[in-house]
Protein backbone atom coordinates (compact mmCIF):
# COMPACT_ATOMS: atom_id res chain seq x y z
CA UNK A 1 0.00 0.00 0.00
CA UNK A 2 2.64 2.00 0.73
CA UNK A 3 4.69 1.60 -1.93
CA UNK A 4 1.67 2.41 -4.52
CA UNK A 5 1.06 5.29 -2.75
CA UNK A 6 5.28 6.32 -2.98
CA UNK A 7 4.35 5.44 -6.84
CA UNK A 8 1.66 7.82 -7.48
CA UNK A 9 3.44 10.83 -5.67
CA UNK A 10 6.32 10.25 -7.99
CA UNK A 11 4.38 10.17 -10.79
CA UNK A 12 2.66 13.38 -9.85
CA UNK A 13 6.29 14.82 -9.16
CA UNK A 14 7.12 13.98 -12.49
CA UNK A 15 3.83 15.30 -14.22
CA UNK A 16 4.47 18.81 -12.39
CA UNK A 17 7.78 19.10 -13.36
CA UNK A 18 7.04 18.19 -16.91
CA UNK A 19 3.76 19.31 -17.72
CA UNK A 20 3.45 22.51 -14.90
CA UNK A 21 1.94 22.40 -11.86
CA UNK A 22 -1.54 24.17 -13.38
CA UNK A 23 -1.88 21.48 -16.04
CA UNK A 24 -1.64 18.82 -13.71
CA UNK A 25 -3.44 20.11 -11.37
CA UNK A 26 -6.37 20.72 -13.86
CA UNK A 27 -6.10 17.36 -14.95
CA UNK A 28 -6.43 15.99 -11.72
CA UNK A 29 -9.34 17.99 -11.20
CA UNK A 30 -11.04 16.64 -14.00
CA UNK A 31 -9.74 12.76 -12.78
CA UNK A 32 -11.50 13.30 -9.14
CA UNK A 33 -14.18 14.45 -10.93
CA UNK A 34 -15.07 11.11 -13.08
CA UNK A 35 -14.82 9.53 -9.94
CA UNK A 36 -16.92 11.28 -7.99
CA UNK A 37 -19.89 10.72 -11.23
CA UNK A 38 -18.75 6.72 -10.64
CA UNK A 39 -19.09 6.84 -7.01
CA UNK A 40 -22.43 8.12 -6.95
CA UNK A 41 -23.82 5.87 -9.73
CA UNK A 42 -22.39 2.95 -8.28
CA UNK A 43 -23.89 4.36 -4.41
CA UNK A 44 -27.32 4.86 -6.44
CA UNK A 45 -27.46 2.22 -9.08
CA UNK A 46 -25.08 -0.23 -7.63
CA UNK A 47 -27.79 -2.86 -8.23
CA UNK A 48 -29.53 -1.61 -11.07
CA UNK A 49 -26.16 -2.14 -12.90
CA UNK A 50 -25.56 -5.75 -11.34
CA UNK A 51 -23.96 -7.01 -14.57
CA UNK A 52 -21.27 -4.41 -15.22
CA UNK A 53 -20.07 -4.57 -11.63
CA UNK A 54 -20.28 -8.00 -11.49
CA UNK A 55 -17.60 -8.39 -14.50
CA UNK A 56 -15.78 -5.22 -13.04
CA UNK A 57 -15.37 -6.93 -9.62
CA UNK A 58 -14.30 -10.23 -11.38
CA UNK A 59 -11.57 -8.64 -13.28
CA UNK A 60 -10.82 -6.77 -9.75
CA UNK A 61 -10.26 -10.17 -7.99
CA UNK A 62 -8.56 -12.06 -11.02
CA UNK A 63 -6.11 -9.00 -11.47
CA UNK A 64 -5.17 -8.86 -7.68
CA UNK A 65 -5.29 -12.52 -7.44
CA UNK A 66 -2.61 -12.96 -10.39
CA UNK A 67 -0.37 -9.70 -8.96
CA UNK A 68 -0.30 -11.56 -5.54
CA UNK A 69 0.39 -14.82 -7.34
CA UNK A 70 3.42 -13.54 -9.41
CA UNK A 71 4.66 -11.14 -6.69
CA UNK A 72 5.29 -14.26 -4.72
CA UNK A 73 6.86 -15.93 -7.39
CA UNK A 74 9.01 -13.37 -7.00
CA UNK A 75 9.22 -12.50 -10.80
CA UNK A 76 10.58 -8.97 -11.53
CA UNK A 77 9.69 -8.62 -15.50
CA UNK A 78 6.85 -6.12 -16.10
CA UNK A 79 5.22 -7.82 -18.84
CA UNK A 80 5.06 -11.09 -16.60
CA UNK A 81 3.02 -8.49 -14.75
CA UNK A 82 0.80 -7.00 -17.75
CA UNK A 83 0.25 -10.27 -18.87
CA UNK A 84 -0.65 -12.34 -15.96
CA UNK A 85 -2.91 -9.22 -14.66
CA UNK A 86 -4.47 -8.55 -17.67
CA UNK A 87 -5.25 -12.46 -18.59
CA UNK A 88 -6.83 -13.68 -15.50
CA UNK A 89 -8.75 -10.20 -14.78
CA UNK A 90 -10.55 -10.94 -18.43
CA UNK A 91 -10.87 -14.29 -17.66
CA UNK A 92 -12.93 -14.01 -14.17
CA UNK A 93 -14.67 -11.38 -15.86
CA UNK A 94 -16.41 -13.17 -18.07
CA UNK A 95 -16.62 -16.14 -15.21
CA UNK A 96 -18.69 -13.20 -13.67
CA UNK A 97 -20.71 -12.17 -16.89
CA UNK A 98 -21.39 -16.22 -17.72
CA UNK A 99 -22.20 -17.61 -13.69
CA UNK A 100 -24.74 -15.49 -11.95
CA UNK A 101 -23.65 -16.77 -8.83
CA UNK A 102 -19.69 -16.59 -9.23
CA UNK A 103 -20.28 -13.24 -10.48
CA UNK A 104 -22.46 -12.07 -7.50
CA UNK A 105 -19.54 -13.89 -5.14
CA UNK A 106 -16.63 -12.31 -7.12
CA UNK A 107 -18.73 -8.98 -7.05
CA UNK A 108 -18.30 -9.09 -3.17
CA UNK A 109 -15.86 -10.45 -2.18
CA UNK A 110 -13.82 -7.66 -4.79
CA UNK A 111 -16.12 -5.05 -2.62
CA UNK A 112 -15.11 -6.27 1.15
CA UNK A 113 -11.73 -6.73 -0.10
CA UNK A 114 -11.37 -3.52 -1.01
CA UNK A 115 -13.39 -1.62 2.02
CA UNK A 116 -10.85 -3.79 4.32
CA UNK A 117 -7.69 -2.81 3.11
CA UNK A 118 -8.81 0.96 3.19
CA UNK A 119 -9.56 0.66 6.80
CA UNK A 120 -7.38 -2.11 7.85
CA UNK A 121 -4.05 -0.96 5.76
CA UNK A 122 -2.53 -4.51 5.83
CA UNK A 123 1.17 -4.52 6.47
CA UNK A 124 1.55 -8.25 7.25
CA UNK A 125 0.76 -11.14 5.70
CA UNK A 126 -1.52 -11.96 8.36
CA UNK A 127 -3.58 -8.94 8.07
CA UNK A 128 -3.55 -9.16 4.36
CA UNK A 129 -5.17 -12.19 4.45
CA UNK A 130 -7.73 -11.13 7.21
CA UNK A 131 -8.98 -9.18 4.36
CA UNK A 132 -8.93 -11.78 2.02
CA UNK A 133 -11.17 -13.77 4.57
CA UNK A 134 -13.30 -10.85 4.98
CA UNK A 135 -13.77 -10.78 1.01
CA UNK A 136 -15.01 -14.64 1.14
CA UNK A 137 -17.10 -13.93 3.76
CA UNK A 138 -18.96 -10.95 2.16
CA UNK A 139 -19.50 -12.67 -1.03
CA UNK A 140 -20.63 -16.42 0.83
CA UNK A 141 -23.17 -13.70 1.94
CA UNK A 142 -23.55 -12.33 -1.11
CA UNK A 143 -24.88 -15.58 -2.63
CA UNK A 144 -27.63 -15.71 0.07
CA UNK A 145 -29.14 -12.59 0.18
CA UNK A 146 -27.92 -11.06 -3.06
CA UNK A 147 -30.72 -8.15 -2.88
CA UNK A 148 -29.52 -6.69 0.35
CA UNK A 149 -25.90 -7.76 0.71
CA UNK A 150 -25.23 -5.94 -2.83
CA UNK A 151 -27.36 -2.91 -1.86
CA UNK A 152 -25.41 -2.43 1.38
CA UNK A 153 -22.00 -3.27 -0.73
CA UNK A 154 -22.09 -0.77 -3.66
CA UNK A 155 -23.49 2.14 -1.49
CA UNK A 156 -20.62 1.60 1.30
CA UNK A 157 -17.86 1.62 -1.97
CA UNK A 158 -19.68 3.73 -3.92
CA UNK A 159 -19.99 6.51 -0.95
CA UNK A 160 -16.69 6.21 -0.29
CA UNK A 161 -15.42 6.85 -3.75
CA UNK A 162 -17.53 9.77 -3.97
CA UNK A 163 -16.85 11.34 -0.27
CA UNK A 164 -13.02 10.67 -0.96
CA UNK A 165 -13.58 12.72 -4.50
CA UNK A 166 -15.48 15.29 -3.06
CA UNK A 167 -13.00 16.05 -0.44
CA UNK A 168 -9.99 16.63 -2.64
CA UNK A 169 -11.78 18.15 -5.15
CA UNK A 170 -12.74 20.96 -2.62
CA UNK A 171 -9.78 21.00 -0.70
CA UNK A 172 -10.60 19.06 2.87
CA UNK A 173 -8.81 16.81 4.94
CA UNK A 174 -9.51 12.86 3.94
CA UNK A 175 -10.33 12.76 8.03
CA UNK A 176 -13.01 13.77 9.29
CA UNK A 177 -14.81 15.25 5.71
CA UNK A 178 -14.01 12.56 3.53
CA UNK A 179 -15.08 9.77 5.73
CA UNK A 180 -17.82 12.24 6.89
CA UNK A 181 -19.53 13.04 2.73
CA UNK A 182 -18.33 9.19 2.36
CA UNK A 183 -21.22 7.87 5.22
CA UNK A 184 -23.61 10.83 4.35
CA UNK A 185 -23.53 9.29 0.46
CA UNK A 186 -23.83 6.03 1.57
CA UNK A 187 -26.45 6.54 3.68
CA UNK A 188 -28.74 8.66 0.79
CA UNK A 189 -27.52 5.45 -1.30
CA UNK A 190 -28.73 2.48 0.58
CA UNK A 191 -31.87 4.66 0.98
CA UNK A 192 -32.14 5.23 -2.52
CA UNK A 193 -31.63 1.51 -3.76
CA UNK A 194 -33.97 -0.14 -1.29
CA UNK A 195 -36.73 1.83 -2.16
CA UNK A 196 -36.23 1.31 -5.88
CA UNK A 197 -35.04 -2.34 -5.73
CA UNK A 198 -38.32 -3.88 -4.09
CA UNK A 199 -37.85 -7.65 -3.72
CA UNK A 200 -39.65 -9.86 -5.62
CA UNK A 201 -42.44 -11.77 -4.87
CA UNK A 202 -42.79 -14.65 -6.95
CA UNK A 203 -46.58 -15.75 -6.33
CA UNK A 204 -47.37 -12.05 -7.77
CA UNK A 205 -45.29 -12.56 -10.36
CA UNK A 206 -47.04 -15.58 -11.36
CA UNK A 207 -50.19 -14.17 -10.88
CA UNK A 208 -50.21 -12.65 -14.45
CA UNK A 209 -49.23 -15.63 -16.46
CA UNK A 210 -52.37 -17.54 -14.00
CA UNK A 211 -54.37 -14.95 -15.36
CA UNK A 212 -53.98 -15.09 -19.22
CA UNK A 213 -54.20 -18.98 -19.01
CA UNK A 214 -57.71 -19.00 -17.02
CA UNK A 215 -58.43 -15.95 -20.03
CA UNK A 216 -57.36 -18.24 -22.49
CA UNK A 217 -57.51 -21.45 -21.67
CA UNK A 218 -55.57 -24.49 -23.47
CA UNK A 219 -57.95 -25.94 -26.98
CA UNK A 220 -57.97 -29.99 -25.68
CA UNK A 221 -60.16 -32.18 -27.79
CA UNK A 222 -62.82 -31.65 -25.30
CA UNK A 223 -63.25 -28.19 -25.63
CA UNK A 224 -63.31 -28.35 -29.28
CA UNK A 225 -66.62 -30.94 -28.89
CA UNK A 226 -68.09 -28.93 -26.58
CA UNK A 227 -68.08 -25.97 -28.54
CA UNK A 228 -69.00 -28.20 -31.82
CA UNK A 229 -72.00 -29.22 -29.80
CA UNK A 230 -72.78 -26.05 -28.69
CA UNK A 231 -73.28 -24.78 -32.67
CA UNK A 232 -75.48 -27.60 -33.87
CA UNK A 233 -77.46 -26.63 -31.00
CA UNK A 234 -77.92 -23.20 -32.05
CA UNK A 235 -78.44 -24.56 -35.52
CA UNK A 236 -81.31 -26.60 -34.56
CA UNK A 237 -83.19 -24.28 -32.29
CA UNK A 238 -82.80 -21.81 -35.12
CA UNK A 239 -84.09 -24.23 -37.95
CA UNK A 240 -87.02 -25.27 -35.41
CA UNK A 241 -87.78 -21.65 -35.16
CA UNK A 242 -87.88 -20.44 -39.02
CA UNK A 243 -90.31 -23.85 -39.40
CA UNK A 244 -92.55 -22.76 -37.74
Amino acid sequence: MNNITELLSSMTDIGIRIIGSDTVNRFMTVIFGIILIFGIMNCILGYRLLRFWMMLGGFFVGAALAFVSVYTMGTETKSTYMIAVLVTGIIFAVIAFLIYKAGVFLLAAGIGWALSIYFIHPTSSAAFFACILIGIALGTLAVKYCREVLIVATSLIGGLIAGVSLSRLGGLAEFPYGIGLSAGFALLGMLIQFAINKPHNEEEDAEPENRVESEYPEETGDSVENEGEKVYSQRRKRKSTSDR
